[in-house]
């Protein structure tokens, strides 16, 4: 898909309508079509990479947040800027209403480009706070568990150049999985209820 394209339906996405696109796909014209979300209860993969900073992370380091995990690549064309930048904005958006913590996760497809150095590159250029944002990358076969756990395929197409599951997790503050939206255009209004959902649940629990 088209750079031009995609920043002229980011408006649409945050707002939480958009079309649907996966990377390595071009087109000169794509339909608007919803996220595709499902609603489940699975334990989160018990997973260990390495973020930004070169420091060991996992998961389990979040208990007591709403995590947003999306699977992106820094030289990515198309889609993977908006689900970064929707994702975060989500965060931002719902930690400031003041319903409890909520942290954003993003992991690589693509270990060959993007070094922890790279990661926090792309990051420090979109203003990103690491207080609440995490991005992480790590060996091939640490991350190929990773994806595997969470569903996602990753296909090399070249260098800097990956197609990859558009996907988004969230997880609750136990650590369970709550739901997946598959789409590289994920819808900011639905996703920010279910996070509200997920820290209301942990509040009355």
């Amino acid at each position: 898909m088209r750079l031009g394209l995609v920043l002229a339906f980011l408006s649409g996405a945050v707002l939480g309508a958009g079309p649907h696109g996966s990377p390595g796909q071009h087109a000169s014209v794509a339909p608007p079509v919803r996220m595709l979300r499902t609603q489940v209860a699975t334990k989160t993969p018990d997973s260990v990479l390495t973020d930004q900073d070169g420091r060991r992370f996992a998961l389990r380091d979040l208990r007591g947040k709403a995590v947003l995990v999306s699977f992106v690549y820094t030289s990515c064309p198309d889609v993977c800027p908006v689900m970064f930048h929707v994702v975060t904005e989500v965060q931002k958006r719902v930690q400031a209403e003041g319903h409890g913590d909520v942290a954003s996760v993003f992991v690589t497809t693509d270990p060959e480009i993007d070094s922890p150095e790279v990661l926090k590159t792309f990051a420090v250029r979109r203003s990103v706070d690491f207080s609440a944002t995490t991005l992480l990358t790590g060996k091939p076969d640490e991350l190929q568990a990773v994806w595997s756990a969470f569903g996602v395929k990753v296909k090399r197409l070249g260098r800097g150049l990956v197609d990859h599951s558009p996907l988004t997790v969230l997880i609750d503050t136990r650590g369970v999985m709550r739901y997946r939206y598959l789409g590289g255009f994920p819808q900011a209004e639905i996703v920010a209820a279910d996070v509200r959902k997920v820290l209301k649940n942990r509040a009355t629990k």
